[in-house]
């Protein structure tokens, strides 16, 4: 012990051993492994349990009237099916007709660039000059190599007797490419990979229903049992309990800020595409309160299509990239900045855990990251509450 230590500093000094950090480390990168190695586990698990505790207040209603609670966990369930088959409806509406319309936008894409002004200094033609000296430099270095090789050639065979080398041996002819084919090669490649996503979340869904309905059917029993895992000791269960509680109110305060944010996205879309004369605003007001359940991402879509809906309507760049710069700033605004500080308001959290966890939760999961992200954050931070170990970390994430 240094003698210049107080008898409570050398007692801290005893009591965090400089092994317990790193030992704190290496636990936090293998629970951080584990959790992306069992992704495909975890994700539709997760999105269940949350699913389960959403949903409790709605099946306890509907068992106060059927008396059955089989029949009410099954009821409140058809009616989350019915809620993401409308969604999964209204925003295939929209993307059919924007994708039905593609050709027409690059038949008018086509149409500008004709008609714009062959001038000596268009960006176009430049583009192309230069395009056309690398196809000239490439065609001189593959015809300096083939001469070097017949020669090398001659010079080895027995004799040294001359060779005729065909003409076609001599001449590369650069590769032609086929913009059809081109597009037609990536349209089929994105329709594969986007079957294979369609089918991973139907997966993921039914996983995630079943989950649900498994944990809704168990009842109170479950939850009793859930917390006889935390020992006989009163004030530990009480804890429990208590952190049960509060993770199970963050979740519906996280649905509710959600709700807000979504329906008021929705009515500002609406307005605006219907300033802008586009048609069916109404139907891009729904859309866009259901693709902003999923944070940026969702938003990021909704920017392109609705460009790409304005560019089809008013048929100039300006009015794309006006709606583009619109939806861009109202959903970093409302779907960013609010709804981060709604939710650290309501979770007395600081906005900037809040925003840092949900990055790091969709580069762990991808789109179910972001969607699950903004609660688990939260629910991390109840649990570093009630556990004692964790309080300093809980300490940090509070507003």
């Amino acid at each position: 012990m240094n003698p210049a230590d107080t008898p409570h500093e050398a007692l801290e000094r005893h009591s965090t051993p400089p092994a317990s950090t790193a030992l704190t480390i290496l636990t936090t990168l293998a629970v951080v492994v584990a959790l992306w190695w069992g992704r495909s586990f975890l994700i539709p698990l997760t999105a269940g349990v949350m699913l389960a505790v959403l949903m409790t207040p709605v099946a306890l209603a509907i068992e106060r009237m059927v008396r059955v609670r089989i029949v009410a966990v099954t009821l409140t369930l058809g009616l989350v099916a019915a809620s993401l088959t409308f969604a999964a409806a209204a925003f295939g509406d929209q993307l059919t007709r924007v994708a039905g319309r593609v050709p027409d936008m690059i038949s008018l894409v086509a149409q500008q660039m004709a008609e714009s002004s062959p001038g000596a200094d268009s960006v176009v033609k430049r583009t192309r000059e230069i395009f056309k000296r690398i196809d000239r430099a490439a065609e001189r270095i593959s015809g300096a190599e083939v001469p070097a090789q017949v020669g090398l050639r001659n010079r080895l065979s027995p004799g040294g007797a001359a060779r005729a080398v065909p003409a076609a041996a001599s001449a590369v002819e650069p590769p032609t490419v086929n913009i059809t084919q081109s597009a037609t090669g990536a349209l089929s490649a994105g329709a594969v990979s986007g079957s294979s996503v369609v089918l991973k979340l139907a997966g993921d869904l039914t996983v995630m229903m079943f989950v649900a309905f498994f944990l809704l059917a168990g009842g109170q029993p479950l939850v009793d049992r859930f917390l006889e895992l935390w020992g006989e000791r009163p004030g530990l269960r009480l804890r429990a309990a208590h952190a049960a509680r509060e993770c199970m109110r963050q979740v519906h305060i996280y649905a509710g800020v959600l709700l807000v944010t979504n329906i008021g996205i929705g009515l500002v879309v609406w307005a605006a595409f219907s300033y802008a004369d586009l048609p069916d605003a109404r139907g891009w007001g729904v859309t866009a309160a259901l693709l902003h359940i999923v944070p940026y991402i969702g938003m990021a879509l909704l920017t392109g299509l609705g460009a790409a809906e304005a560019y089809l309507v008013h048929g100039t760049p300006g009015s794309a990239l006006t709606m583009a710069a619109f939806l861009l700033a109202m959903s970093t605004l409302a779907g960013t900045i609010v709804a981060a500080w709604l939710q650290s308001r309501a979770a007395k959290m600081n906005a900037a855990a809040v925003f840092i966890g949900v990055v790091f939760w969709g580069a762990l999961w991808g789109v179910w990251g972001l969607l699950l992200g903004p609660v688990l954050v939260v629910v991390i931070k109840v649990v570093a509450e009630h556990t004692r170990p964790a309080q300093r970390f809980a300490q940090l994430m509070k507003s």
